[in-house]
C-alpha cells in the first residue's frame, strides 16, 4: 500500500550519506516529497560534507550530520567510541518518531545493506522505502534497482519516492542560494576585478576517487585557449586541499584563484553567475547543473549513465556536431570505460594505471565544446573552431 493511500506522514527522514554531488542528485526526490506532503517535517540524515548542500534545499526542514566514513568497514565497529556514536544516533532518531524513512542508496554490499537495515530499524518508522537489488527485504516500499547506469542517480531517487505513491512530475533540483552568500561572492569577485560574464574552472574531483581527475596541465591549456579566444575572465574554484594539484591552472595569466576561499553556499553563488563551468566528474559539476547554469563535465572511468549532471547530454570525443544542451558530458569512446560504478558493483575505484579514457580527452576537444556552449547561450560570437 502506498503512503498516499493511508494517513499522510507527519515526519519523514531522508537518508543520503554521501558526498556533495550525491546530495545534489537527491534534491529532486526531496522536492517531490515536499510537494506531496507540504506540511510534513522533512529531515535529512547526511554526511558533514553534504550537509552544506542540503542546507540550501528549502524542502528540507533540518539536516542531521553523521560521519559515515567512520563506519565503512566491519572492523570500524570494534572501536568503543564509534559504537557510542552509533548508539546516540539511534536514540536520537528513535526519539523523532518518524513515520517514513526514504533511503536514497544502493544496497551495493552485504555490509552496507546490514547497516541500512539497522538504521531503518533504529528509527522505528513503519514505512521504509528504497532500492531493492535482492538485499532490500527490510524495505516496506521498493523501487527496482537496475544497477548503476540503469537509471541516473537522481531518477532512482524519484523511483523511490514514487514507490510511496508520491507524484514525481515536475520535481526538480530545488536549491536556494542565501542573499548573504550572494553578497560574499560579489565581494570576492569584485576584489578580483571580475565582472560578468566569466568562466569557472574546477580542476578537482574530491576525495573518493582520484582516478576521475583530468590532468591539471590540460585544465591550464583550456583556460589559456578560452581566454585567448573569448577574452573572458577565468575563475578557478575548489577546496583548499585541491589547490596543490591545480598548480598549472593557477599559474596561467589572468586566472583568479578562489580555491579554499568560499563556503559551499558562496561557491554556489559564484557558480550561479558563471557563463560556463568546466570541470571533471565532481560535485561542483552537479551543483552547477542543479543551479541551471551551463555545465561541461569531463568523464573518464566513472559511469556517465549513472552520474552525469542533471539534464546533461553526452558527447564522445571526435564526433560532431556537439549536442545543443545546457549541460554536457565529454568522454572518450573507449570500450573499457566505464569501469567505476558498473552493474551492481562499485567496480574499479582507482581505475587503471593507463587512464586512457581521460588521456583521449584533449584540451582542444574541451575548448571546442566550451566555445559551442558559449555560443549557444549567446555569451560570445566565436568561430566554430580555434584559428
Amino acid at each position: 500500500m502506498a503512503v498516499a493511500d493511508v494517513a499522510a506522514p507527519r515526519r519523514i527522514l531522508v537518508v543520503k550519506l554521501a558526498d556533495l554531488g550525491d546530495a545534489v542528485l537527491a534534491t529532486p526526490a526531496i522536492d517531490a516529497l515536499r510537494r506531496a506532503f507540504p506540511t510534513a517535517r522533512i529531515d535529512a540524515l547526511t554526511t558533514p560534507a553534504a550537509r552544506a548542500v542540503l542546507d540550501l534545499c528549502p524542502a528540507v526542514d533540518r539536516t542531521i550530520g553523521f560521519p559515515k566514513a567512520l563506519f565503512d568497514r566491519p572492523t570500524d565497529l570494534a572501536h568503543p567510541g564509534r559504537l557510542v556514536t552509533m548508539a546516540r544516533l539511534a536514540a536520537h532518531l528513535r526519539a523523532q518518531r518518524y513515520d517514513a524513512v526514504v533511503l536514497l542508496h544502493h544496497l551495493t554490499t552485504g555490509f552496507g545493506a546490514l547497516k541500512f537495515r539497522a538504521l531503518a530499524r533504529a528509527t522505528g518508522a513503519p514505512v521504509v522505502a528504497g532500492l531493492d537489488n535482492g538485499r532490500g527485504t527490510f524495505l516496506t516500499h521498493r523501487a527496482t534497482d537496475l544497477g548503476f547506469g540503469g537509471r541516473t542517480e537522481w531518477e532512482y531517487g524519484l523511483d523511490i519516492v514514487a514507490a510511496l505513491g508520491v507524484p514525481t512530475d515536475g520535481a526538480r533540483a530545488n536549491l536556494a542560494v542565501p542573499d548573504s552568500a550572494r553578497a560574499a561572492a560579489d565581494r570576492l569577485l569584485g576584489q578580483a576585478g571580475i565582472a560578468e560574464p566569466f568562466i569557472v574552472v574546477h580542476p578537482g574531483v574530491g576525495s573518493y576517487s582520484q582516478a576521475r581527475a583530468w590532468p591539471a596541465d590540460r585544465f591550464a591549456a583550456v583556460a589559456r585557449d578560452l581566454r585567448a579566444s573569448t577574452g573572458l575572465p577565468i575563475v578557478a574554484v575548489g577546496t583548499r586541499d585541491e589547490a596543490a594539484g591545480a598548480g598549472p591552472l593557477l599559474a596561467e595569466d589572468g586566472v583568479v584563484n578562489l580555491l579554499g576561499r568560499t563556503t559551499i553556499a558562496e561557491l554556489a553563488a559564484v557558480l550561479a553567475r558563471a557563463a560556463l563551468v568546466i570541470g571533471a566528474d565532481s560535485g561542483v559539476a552537479h551543483l552547477t547543473a542543479a543551479l541551471r547554469r551551463p555545465t561541461l563535465a569531463i568523464f573518464g572511468p566513472s559511469n556517465h549513465d549513472a552520474w552525469r549532471p542533471m539534464g546533461a547530454a553526452l558527447h564522445y570525443v571526435g564526433t560532431r556536431p556537439f549536442p545543443d544542451a545546457g549541460a554536457l558530458v565529454v568522454r572518450a569512446p573507449i570500450p573499457c570505460a566505464p569501469c567505476l560504478y558498473t552493474g551492481y558493483t562499485l567496480g574499479q575505484r582507482q581505475g587503471c594505471t593507463l587512464r586512457t579514457c581521460l588521456d583521449w580527452v584533449t584540451a582542444t576537444e574541451v575548448v571546442e565544446a566550451a566555445l559551442h556552449m558559449l555560443r549557444n547561450s549567446g555569451v560570445i560570437d566565436a568561430p566554430e573552431k580555434l584559428p
